[in-house]
């Protein structure tokens, strides 16, 4: 059976070829290479700050449960055991709520931008390959 790392050192080698052979022999070119790295980067940075506003909330609700817990292991009043956990959960659903409706909302929002970024990049990317082929010159077949 073929171990991870096989298919890994396979995958790798086959892209690398890939690259090579779609690429030209000089490397590619910085001009049109350039749209797509910022493209890339952009999308990083989106999901670096979706992840660190996760990893807050998550921090934030395992606070909580830590402060249930507490509560839990000194059974008091079952009443006051009940409420206590009712308002856990109550507030956990609401916060869950909240942060998804803002992620979404974030989500949403980001996305409408990227998608006029990416248009607006695709067309500079496009002109510039146009100029580097040597289309949109205009020459006249008399020097001006």
């Amino acid at each position: 059976m073929p171990r991870k790392s096989d298919a890994t050192a396979r995958t790798s080698a086959g892209y690398a070829e890939l690259v090579k052979r779609l690429l030209p022999p000089d490397g590619p070119d910085p001009a049109l290479l350039g749209p797509i790295v910022a493209m890339q980067t952009q999308a990083a940075d989106r999901m670096l700050q979706r992840n660190q506003e996760w990893l807050r909330f998550t921090t934030d609700r395992i606070t909580c449960d830590r402060a249930l817990l507490a509560s839990l292991s000194n059974p008091g009043d079952p009443a006051a055991l009940a409420s206590a956990w009712s308002e856990f959960f109550s507030g956990a659903i609401d916060d869950y709520s909240a942060l998804y409706r803002r992620l979404w909302g974030q989500y949403a929002e980001e996305m409408t931008e990227a998608v006029f970024d990416s248009q607006k990049q695709a067309r500079d990317l496009f002109m510039t390959s146009l100029q580097g082929a040597g289309f949109g010159e205009h020459r006249h077949a008399t020097p001006v």
